[in-house]
């Protein structure tokens, strides 16, 4: 089933690209004028040759037709230049579209999304889209206009006649549709019944140890002929019907022709036609025969379309985190509560809830332990607000979570991992990751010294500017921990989540970057097991099979 309020939608995203459609068509119009004027001037040839014997006339007929022929090409040339421009913008329009739903979508959603709606298929799917429907636009106003075009000239030799033919073209369209989709329908009647018998073999073969258990290889073996007997049967039912349908529609063409053909002869014989006027008919319905074809196969490029269009509507059509009228909250002190907040985390076999009641006072640091890494996950998500509590709520300097927009939520919170987390491609937009536009090179060397990240970066070959591969082998962990310290840093909010990272006895530089860090910052340390020191920690708390305890 095509779905007409998608093709609405693309045209409004064509908004973008009016002008260039806008200067197509005028291409276009051109295309159109040069093949309707080709008939004309064969007749001047054919009646300078055979009636006024002109030789001059001839030589100036075949310099006009060759004329139209070189226009029509750089026509051409342009259609296609100008197509694929539109083609570009309407895709980078879809492309946006795209990036701006996937980096909106609610948390959950990121989960499901490489499950049901792979990025890479809807990256190549807006492709085909945008090309298709460009192509849907382009044939349907330069065919339209070249059919017009060339039945207005017939009209203007012989109205009864080329109205005759403007009756036969919507026939023709149709026949030809008819054939094109038999092939189709050929092809889907024969894959459910192919697919039926692939999973019954796969089946087979999975089993194969109950099947020679039990002795089932005679059973299996008759179950299996009969599906391919069946699905031979069927492509041959398929296959004889398409055939009929398709010499049908063959003949019913082959008559059009016989039957304009015929026409065309008696006017001739009446001397009603002369030969200078039976060229030019001639020429007409034949410039119209690509157009026609063309035509026909919209209706099939748009059901191959269809599938694409649903996949890519369905992912634009996604719900996205929405920003309301809630007023912006001022700069925070970097105070948290937990008012009965509880959390479901699932483990292998169960599920565990926690509680926690727990206020942190501006600056103080606090230790959350727990060994699960999903957990730590969980964590990280309720206090940056992408997942709710399922009881209680949490409350930043006494603001609820809920009274606040979560872009300024999160702008009071900066991150520093144990693991790479590698978001651009240089170090020095590593550091500044979101903060490009207002951050110099004067700040981001700053926080780099800060961060004690300076000196392995001077001997980099470009320093700061030195690019690093997608995965970060080209720098150490350690190297990345202090990135990503510089980053905090150069963030500057209030409060500071450290994932599964603490002060190190054998790591006094990162030491003294994470000691820069967390001065008169509210610090939550997550952590997989209690740290060898607990020095400039002010509480730690054991989350442990559903039990929160303070240490």
């Amino acid at each position: 089933m095509i779905h007409t309020q998608y093709y609405k939608r693309l045209a409004e995203k064509m908004a973008c690209c009016r002008k260039t459609l806008f200067v197509a068509l005028l291409v276009i119009l051109i295309i159109a004028s040069t093949l309707s004027a080709i008939p004309f001037y064969i007749q001047k040839i054919l009646h300078a040759a055979f009636i006024e014997k002109n030789t001059y006339a001839i030589q100036a007929g075949f310099l006009a037709v060759m004329l139209l022929l070189i226009i029509r090409s750089l026509a051409d040339y342009g259609n296609k230049y100008l197509s694929e421009k539109a083609n570009n913008c309407l895709l980078k329009q879809l492309n946006a579209d795209l990036f701006n739903t996937i980096l909106n979508l609610p948390i959950c959603r990121y989960q499901q999304l490489d499950k049901h709606l792979s990025t890479i298929k809807a990256l190549t799917s807006i492709e085909e889209i945008s090309r298709f429907t460009v192509h849907i636009i382009t044939v349907l106003v330069r065919d339209i206009l070249i059919l017009f075009g060339l039945v207005a000239y017939l009209i203007w030799l012989d109205q009864d006649f080329a109205l005759f033919i403007a009756l036969l073209i919507p026939f023709a369209i149709l026949m030809l549709q008819v054939m094109k989709g038999q092939r189709n329908a050929f092809l889907h009647a024969e894959k459910p019944l192919f697919t039926e018998l692939v999973s019954h073999l796969r089946r087979s073969i999975d089993n194969f140890r109950h099947i020679r258990l039990y002795h089932g290889q005679q059973q299996e073996y008759r179950l299996l002929k009969q599906a391919s007997h069946s699905l031979q049967k069927t492509i041959m039912q398929q296959a004889n019907y398409s055939a009929f349908i398709q010499t049908l529609c063959q003949l019913v063409l082959a008559l059009i022709i016989v039957a304009i053909s015929y026409l065309m002869m008696q006017q001739a014989v009446r001397s009603q036609f002369s030969i200078d006027l039976l060229g030019a008919y001639v020429a007409a319905i034949l410039l119209m025969m690509a157009p026609i074809s063309r035509l026909a196969d919209l209706p099939r490029i748009s059901r191959n379309a269809q599938k694409d269009l649903d996949q890519i509507f369905l992912l634009l059509d996604q719900h996205t985190v929405d920003r309301h009228d809630k007023p912006a909250i001022p700069a925070t002190k970097g105070g948290l509560s937990f008012e009965s907040a509880s959390f479901y985390s699932s483990v292998p076999e169960r599920s565990l809830q926690y509680t926690i009641d727990l206020k942190i006072k501006p600056g103080e640091i606090v230790a959350l332990v727990c060994q699960s890494r999903p957990e730590r996950a969980l964590l990280i998500d309720i206090l940056l607000g992408f997942k709710k509590p399922s009881t209680g709520k949490i409350l930043l300097d006494n603001i609820p979570y809920e009274a606040m927009e979560h872009a300024d939520l999160l702008a009071h919170f900066a991150m520093v991992s144990n693991k790479p987390v590698i978001l651009n491609s240089t170090v020095a937009n590593n550091i500044a990751y979101g903060l490009t536009e207002c951050a110099n090179e004067a700040s981001i060397t700053a926080v780099a010294h800060i961060a004690r990240a300076s000196r392995f970066v001077r001997e980099m070959p470009d320093g700061l500017q030195t690019r690093v591969d997608e995965n970060g082998a080209s720098m150490t962990r350690h190297q990345w921990q202090k990135v990503e310290v510089a980053r905090a840093l150069l963030k500057n909010s209030p409060v500071v989540i450290i994932d599964n990272l603490w002060l190190q006895p054998n790591r006094p530089l990162l030491n003294e970057a994470l000691m820069t860090l967390i001065q008169n910052r509210t610090v939550i340390v997550l952590l997989q097991t209690i740290p060898a020191t607990e020095e400039h920690i002010d509480r730690i708390f054991l989350l442990n099979n559903g039990a929160v305890t303070e240490k």
